[in-house]
Order: structure tokens, then C-alpha cells, then sequence
């Protein structure tokens, strides 16, 4: 589907900006440079249009085999791919940022998060099974972004199950609109999960509190899956409208295409206009406002058109400097923080808004250079892998979305 990587382009270079703002200047306080600083706290919003196409890309052939009274895919392929597209980078770049790089995150005196060598074995064992965020001591250690990896790696392993669900309720039935209500069910329940993760997290500890960011019980829950989970629930959801429009039933697509764009245009000014950085990726409900607006822009990527001319919109995404930007943001997604923090610990960043559009622009030629090297040394031969068990006829292959799409 074109304009797929353009989109994860956009996520995580937003979130490279963000991170930039937030610790390149030295001494750690963002530059408030009015009118920028409310654009620029709101960019760790681009880690929920991940969790979006997450949800749309990975959900889709299930939705399809849900849809068409198919066999689902394959969990066990469906799982390989998913260790191969998100292992051997992710394992890199963690032993490299915690033992050489030396820019991880540990907790110092007081639960504080600081810059440093991690060198613990159990914590960096921890951070290697993605499970550094199921308590208050290890959350938010190693690479500071992987607590969403962790998020995803929670609804990889989920999604065949849930899926397995609505190919349940759809059972033998030929009616489409039963078999399209069943395929959305799993999109409702981790709708359901979220919210009430949210609730949870909202009322059931301090709420004069700041927490989401700290070592303590609340933020454990704010950075799970339990409070995350609806922020995929929208990508799933159109996932079954695309299929919709593949099986040639247009109507749902050619309404949601109709009203996307001020949907998207709405949520996203809701959200950034009400929200503060103690809201964001949190309990507050305008983050699952603003996954909306994120399903919304998807929307007039993925689905097809009235006319037969490429949408604008796809064919900015289609450029070269987009694709390739798509290519590589896994690896940008984890090596930006540890490069911005390192930079700032050795003194190689500089103040104000001047100094803040050098600091981005030298993390983003570090960032680019070691996401190069990544992608196309670990990154694509585990790729690789995928297809040569294909090859071998160990399994059959599975759709393109499967085997690319990462957070």
C-alpha cells in the first residue's frame, strides 16, 4: 500500500523533534520558544499513529480471513516475522547504547531517570525481553521510546488470539454484515481494555499527582498495554473497511473517506489544544481522541479514491526522502534518544531556539547515519530470513504488511 512508509516517516520524525526539544538543551529544560512550543510538546503524539498502523497493518489479513470465511493466517509464521522485524535491531542497539554508547537510561537516587553505562545483568536482561516496564524499579530503563516497543510486542502476541475470537464469532455464516461485525469485535474489545486502563489510571491512584514518568505503580500502568490498548483499536477497525472496499463494498469507505479529513482535523486540533505533557501518551482520554484523528489521516492514504488519480497526499508520501525516512525509523525510533542525550552529557549542544534547530539538525544526521548502518546490516538481513524460510516451504508466506510493518 502506497504511502505506508511515508506515514511512519512522519511518526518518527515527529517524535525525534520532540525528544530533540525536550533534552537536547543543556541543563534539560525545553526551549519555550513561542508559537513553536505547542507544536513541539505535542509531537509524542507520532508514537500513537505507530500504535495506528500497527494496528491496521498487522489486523488486516486477519480481518480478510475473518471477512471471507478463510483459515486465518498463520500464528506461527505471523509471530517469526514479528521476532525478525523487531529482535536483532532492537538487541543491537541496546547492547551498543548500554555498553559502549553509554547514554541508557537507569534510575538514580529517588527513582530519577539519568544518562549512564547499564550494566546491571538483571537489568539489562530485563530491557532485553522488553519487560523493563512491569514495575516501578526497571520502567522507562535502557532506551527510553522502547517502553511503547513494549506496548507493541504485548498486542503482537495478542492479536492472533483475539483475531481467533472474531473468526469464532463469525463462525459458518455467508451473511457479510455478521461476518463484518465479528471481525470488528476485536478492535472493540482492546477499545474496552484501553479505556478502562485509562479509568484505572486516572482514579484509582493520586490524580493531583505528575505521573506517567515516574518510578511508581501509576505510571507502571499508564505506560502498559492495559492503558495503551485502545490507541490500536481504530487501525484495526479500518483495516476492516479496507477490506470492505477490497471485497468491493465501497460505501463505508467512500463515506469514511468523505468525512476523514475534518474528522482528522478536529481531533487533532482538540487534542493538542486541550492536552498537556502530563496528558500525553497517559490516562487522558484525548489521546484515544487523537488516535481518531490518526485512523482518520490513514484513512485517506488507504482507501481508494472516487477518481482514479493518486491522491496528493500519497504521492507527497511516495517521494523518495519520505520512503526512505519510512525505511529506516525503526532503527531512528531507537537510536535518537540515546544520541540526544549523549550529545547533551558531553557538552555538544547549544541554548536557545537557534541552538534548539542545531541540536535537531545535528541528532538527525547522527541518528540517520546510525539508522543507515542498522537497517542495512541487521535490519534487512533478518528480512531476509523471512523469505528463505518461504523459499524452504516451511510455511506459506505471509502478506507484506506482516513482514514489514514494525513501530
Amino acid at each position: 500500500m502506497r504511502g505506508i512508509e511515508g506515514l511512519r516517516a512522519l511518526a518518527a520524525c515527529s517524535v525525534v523533534a520532540y525528544h530533540s526539544w525536550l533534552y537536547s538543551t543543556p541543563g534539560g529544560s525545553p526551549v519555550q520558544s513561542w508559537p513553536l512550543t505547542p507544536i513541539l510538546s505535542n509531537l509524542a503524539f507520532g508514537v500513537i499513529l505507530f500504535f495506528t498502523l500497527s494496528g491496521f497493518l498487522l489486523y488486516r489479513p486477519f480481518a480478510a480471513s475473518i471477512m471471507r470465511g478463510n483459515p486465518l493466517p498463520s500464528a506461527r509464521r505471523y509471530l517469526r516475522n514479528r521476532a525478525l522485524r523487531i529482535i536483532p535491531a532492537y538487541l543491537a542497539i541496546l547492547f551498543l547504547v548500554a555498553l559502549v554508547l553509554q547514554s541508557a537510561l537507569t534510575h538514580g537516587s529517588g527513582g530519577t531517570l539519568r544518562s549512564g553505562a547499564l550494566t546491571q545483568p538483571r537489568l539489562l536482561t530485563e530491557n532485553a525481553l522488553l519487560v523493563q516496564g512491569y514495575q516501578p524499579g526497571s520502567l522507562l530503563t535502557g532506551i527510553g521510546p522502547a517502553w511503547s516497543l513494549a506496548v507493541e510486542c504485548v498486542f503482537y502476541l495478542l492479536l492472533p488470539g483475539i483475531a481467533l475470537l472474531g473468526w469464532l464469532l463469525a463462525g459458518s455464516t455467508a451473511r457479510q454484515r455478521r461476518r463484518r461485525i465479528a471481525a470488528l469485535a476485536p478492535a472493540l474489545l482492546l477499545l474496552v481494555v484501553g479505556i478502562s486502563g485509562k479509568l484505572v489510571a486516572a482514579h484509582a491512584f493520586d490524580p493531583g499527582a505528575y505521573h506517567g514518568w515516574k518510578a511508581d505503580w501509576q505510571s507502571v500502568v499508564e505506560r502498559s498495554f492495559w492503558c495503551q490498548a485502545d490507541l490500536f483499536a481504530f487501525g484495526m477497525a479500518l483495516a476492516v473497511v479496507r477490506v470492505d472496499a477490497e471485497n468491493g463494498i465501497t460505501r463505508f469507505a467512500r463515506g469514511l473517506r468523505l468525512v476523514a479529513a475534518p474528522l482528522a482535523l478536529a481531533a487533532g486540533v482538540l487534542s493538542l489544544r486541550m492536552t498537556t505533557l502530563s496528558d500525553e501518551l497517559g490516562f487522558s482520554l484525548y489521546n484515544t481522541l487523537m488516535a481518531v484523528g490518526f485512523a482518520c489521516l490513514l484513512a485517506l492514504v488507504v482507501l481508494p479514491p472516487r477518481r482514479a488519480n493518486v491522491p496528493i497526499l500519497v504521492r507527497i508520501l511516495e517521494t523518495r526522502p519520505f520512503v526512505w525516512a519510512g525505511l529506516i525509523s525503526y532503527s531512528v525510533f531507537l537510536w535518537h534518544e540515546p544520541i540526544v542525550r549523549w550529545l547533551e552529557g558531553h557538552g555538544l549542544t547549544a541554548t536557545g531556539t537557534a541552538g534548539l534547530v542545531g541540536n535537531t539538525l545535528l541528532l538527525l544526521t547522527l541518528t540517520v547515519a546510525l539508522s543507515t548502518l542498522t537497517y542495512r546490516w541487521i535490519e534487512l538481513p533478518a528480512l531476509r530470513q523471512k523469505g528463505r524460510a518461504s523459499r524452504r516451504g516451511a510455511v506459506p508466506e505471509a502478506p507484506a504488511e506482516q513482514v514489514q510493518a514494525a513501530p
